[in-house]
């Protein structure tokens, strides 16, 4: 049955066939159909289903939805949906709710487990330590493969993933790592301290979700072993969660690039004063900013007013700069974001986007000159090829450059795309334009 056929059963009422068919559904399906409810239907649909599919559609459930249940629910309910969650989960629901909800929850825990989230919720919010899980399968260097499976056995339910385990010694200290693999190929009375693998990528409490996301990505891993400055093991960190800071950071960067404050809420849900408020400060900064694109050309007024043919290419040739350093820029953000350009390759790929900014200058010089020339004659063809080459290398170098300046002074580079690239490119434009103009022409 499809989420629409559950939406007539609701509108019905026939909660029993609700409930029946609801549980047949992924439990990210039934988040997505609780997600689209009002807040009063959500907790009437939520609380249908059983207690084991309701924690685990609970994880799935979006922060506002998460926040309409839990403050609508008892405190025992509350305790139960936690008990059921996986660490990481429960310390992502408690990082988002209000502080009057998380203080009952804790009420309801022991407390060890009270002390364990204080520390967890302690950890800076962009850290591995807030992202990792306590939830891991440790084994000893001295057990058996026989006796390591039977471990995994008895603990994998309450363990988040079971496909890579951690070998420790009686302190912690992280000796080794072994795949479900290895134990499943290898002999059941080898030791594990044979088959384990010492060369160990970890990643510590307070290294940053970026770098660690970097990482999972470049060996291939389903976890990451999170340790202390004493290479204690505290915790790992799932790809799932990985999964969602890379898409937490597309976004804050597709963000930056148009020049859009952060936006923590679903688009749908975000309200016209919010959207206003993230997007008017740079709107209005880059007003000013292009105030210098009309000054220029006041500069140049009687260059206009001799060759009025001129103020027809203004907008194809200021344009044609924004773009090319827009290009320009989203290439140089990117490489920088997947580490794949560092600061110090700086000049090799100046040299590099000159060489390419010359190729495309000069083959949009070619076809602005034809439009020139139909439009006014040689002389204007040559002044329209000459601005059109030298603003797509200027528009080109600045996009390009900008990225590399704000990384040199630790600000984020995706701030330079998109609409502050395009200003400055459009500046740059309009006084090249009009001063080869005013060169060749004599005014």
């Amino acid at each position: 049955m499809t989420l629409e056929s559950i939406k007539v059963l609701l509108q019905k009422k026939d909660y029993t066939r609700l409930k029946a068919e609801l549980v047949r559904e992924h439990h990210a399906d039934i988040a997505e159909f609780i997600n689209e409810l009002d807040p009063k239907t959500s907790l009437l649909v939520f609380r249908l289903l059983p207690k084991d599919v309701a924690a685990n559609v609970f994880a799935y459930l979006s922060p506002e939805s998460r926040a309409q249940i839990s403050l609508q629910s008892e405190e025992t309910e509350l305790h139960e949906i936690l008990l059921d969650l996986f660490f990481d989960d429960k310390i992502d629901f408690l990082e988002e709710m209000p502080a009057n909800v998380v203080k009952r929850i804790l009420r309801n825990t022991t407390e060890a487990e009270r002390k364990l989230i204080n520390q967890f919720l302690n950890y800076p919010e962009n850290t591995a330590g807030s992202l990792m899980t306590i939830e891991f399968v440790d084994l000893k260097k001295e057990m058996t493969v026989a006796e390591a499976l039977e471990k995994i056995r008895r603990i994998a339910p309450n363990r988040e993933t079971i496909y890579t385990c951690y070998v420790t010694d009686a302190t912690r200290y992280l000796e080794g790592i072994l795949s479900l693999r290895d134990l499943v190929i290898a002999s059941p009375e080898q030791k594990l301290e044979k088959i384990m693998r010492k060369k160990i990528i970890s990643v510590t409490t307070l290294d940053d979700k970026e770098y660690v996301a970097a990482l999972i990505k470049k060996y291939d891993l389903i976890s990451i072993p999170v340790t202390d400055t004493e290479n204690r093991l505290v915790g790992i960190i799932t790809v799932d969660d990985i999964v969602d800071v890379i898409e937490d950071e597309n976004t804050e960067d597709i963000h930056k690039m148009a020049s859009i404050g952060e936006i923590d809420v679903n688009l749908l849900e975000a309200s016209p004063l919010l959207l206003t408020k993230k997007r008017l400060p740079w709107l209005l900064i880059l007003v000013f900013v292009n105030i210098l694109s009309g000054l220029g050309m006041a500069i140049f007024e009687e260059t206009m007013q001799a060759v009025i043919a001129l103020v027809f290419f203004l907008p194809l040739l200021i344009d044609s700069a924004g773009n090319a350093g827009s290009q320009s820029a989203t290439l140089m953000v990117r490489a920088l974001a997947l580490g794949e350009a560092k600061i110090d390759d700086w000049f090799e790929l100046l040299k590099k986007e000159i060489v390419v900014s010359l190729v495309l200058g000069f083959a949009m010089a070619l076809a602005v000159s034809a439009l020139g020339f139909l439009r006014g004659g040689l002389d204007l063809a040559i002044v329209t090829a000459l601005a059109m080459a030298t603003v797509v290398l200027v528009g080109s170098l600045i996009g390009m450059c900008l990225p590399f300046l704000l990384s040199k002074f630790k600000l984020d580079p995706a701030t330079a795309s998109g609409p502050l690239v395009t200003s400055m490119a459009d500046i740059a434009g309009v006084i090249i334009y009009f001063s080869l103009a005013s060169w060749y022409f004599g005014r």
